[in-house]
């Protein structure tokens, strides 16, 4: 089975998949609930459902409960470029050559993990 999507309740779907898409590098779908990566081939189902009082309190949540990784070329200015564009940096690690990682939150406090890695953890 190949994986599809992951789907996320956030207070405001829209303005997150504009700044998921505008920073991130993700696109709408053809089936607007959805943002694609630049593969197209993985995404996020985003929306704000009703069936819940209110979204989960993502920057209450320890970023190992929940986070979402992303490949990254240059950590650092990944980092900066994230900051600028409003996400709260909350860990950074350059020090191992073999893997550099940050760990951000997103305008929503959703935790975003970026990781340049040496070997991948993925058998190709």
């Amino acid at each position: 089975m190949k994986l599809e999507h992951v789907a996320i309740d956030v207070p405001d779907a829209e303005a997150f998949k504009a700044w998921w898409c505008e920073n991130l590098g993700f696109r709408v779908s053809s089936n607007p609930g959805f943002i694609m990566d630049d593969s197209g081939i993985m995404g996020l189902e985003v929306y704000r459902t009703g069936e819940t009082p209110a979204a989960p309190d993502y920057k209450a949540m320890n970023a190992m409960t929940f986070h979402v990784a992303f490949v990254s070329d240059d950590v650092q200015a990944d980092v900066d470029r994230l900051v600028k564009a409003g996400a709260t940096l909350e860990q950074l690690k350059l020090e191992n050559p073999a893997f550099h990682m940050a760990i951000l939150r997103d305008p929503w406090g959703v935790a975003i993990q970026l990781c340049k890695r040496a070997n991948s953890i993925f058998i190709r």
